[in-house]
């Protein structure tokens, strides 16, 4: 006998879950850790000093005073950079019922400020950006973090042949020089490398009876102080930087924000933009390795 069934009839609701599923990550933790500082020019200047290096100071009783041995300190300067995209809507889109969100806008705007939190992050730490005053022409482009430091705390190599002693190196050379960071921050595949540190003898975790394995280094301990390892998605894949959170600052002349724009046709368009540059407070505060994944 036939039936009537779901093969033949009509207008039968769709079955779609009411949400959307993203894994793309805002990732930025060099640009969250650092100072905020405000920024009121595009060019934004700062200075700094250091201590005349220890040697031997004597003297012979009744002696006059000491020539003068004052320093002047350096000025640095970086350029505001502006990051900014658009989100345009077709008036249908906006008004028709959708799954997982209300409003189309509001949808994209969320996804434009994820976007342009790691687009600074990339410019801080994830390309070497060597700046840009800007012309008419031409956009304003950032120092990046590395080429602001000092060429005495940066590593591209060194005569050992593994991650650790490059570390080490770099390390020496940012606390001879006064520095004290203390945070690690690494790629991906920089991560493989520190872990591979606890394999090293004598290295061994105490895990007692319980069913795991451990293979990763979230604090490293060297003769120059602790670094908690962070890793970073945006920063580039052979760079592991050594930060010091006290002696850096994004500054900002622009906060992120958005605004509508003159319409057009049948469309919604609004703007999202940020205009804010990196200031490394002092040059070697901070060390870098720069050849850290031609080890693995």
């Amino acid at each position: 006998m036939a039936k009537f069934d779901s093969y033949t009839q009509i207008a039968q609701a769709e079955d779609v879950q009411d949400a959307i599923y993203r894994i793309s990550p805002v990732d930025a933790p060099v640009v969250s850790m650092i100072k905020t500082l405000r920024a009121t020019g595009k060019i934004h200047e700062w200075h700094q000093h250091s201590l005349t290096a220890a040697g031997t100071n004597k003297a012979v009783e009744g002696a006059d005073a000491p020539a003068d041995s004052s320093t002047a300190v350096t000025n640095k300067s970086n350029y505001c950079q502006i990051m900014t995209k658009v989100a345009e809507i077709a008036g249908t889109l906006e008004a028709v019922d959708k799954y997982g969100r209300d409003s189309e806008m509001a949808f994209q705007l969320e996804r434009i400020y994820g976007e342009l939190a790691n687009d600074e992050e990339f410019a801080v730490v994830g390309s070497q950006q060597a700046g840009a005053a800007g012309t008419t022409a031409v956009a304003r482009e950032m120092i990046s973090f590395l080429p602001q430091l000092d060429a005495s705390v940066k590593k591209a190599s060194v005569t050992a042949t593994d991650g650790e002693d490059q570390i080490l190196a770099a390390h020496q050379a940012c606390y001879e020089a006064g520095g004290k960071p203390n945070t690690l921050v690494v790629s991906p595949a920089g991560s493989l490398i520190v872990a591979d540190f606890a394999k090293a003898s004598g290295r061994n975790r105490d895990i007692r009876n319980e069913k795991s394995v451990y293979n990763v280094v979230d604090l490293y301990v060297s003769p120059f102080g602790e670094l908690d390892v962070v890793i970073d998605r945006n920063i580039e894949s052979d760079v592991a930087l050594g930060l010091d959170p006290e002696y850096a600052a994004t500054c900002v002349l622009r906060p992120t924000t958005d605004w509508e724009l003159a319409k057009v046709g049948d469309s919604m368009r609004r703007q999202v933009l940020r205009e804010s540059t990196l200031a490394v407070l002092n040059d070697k505060a901070h060390f870098a390795v720069t050849s850290f994944d031609a080890t693995v």
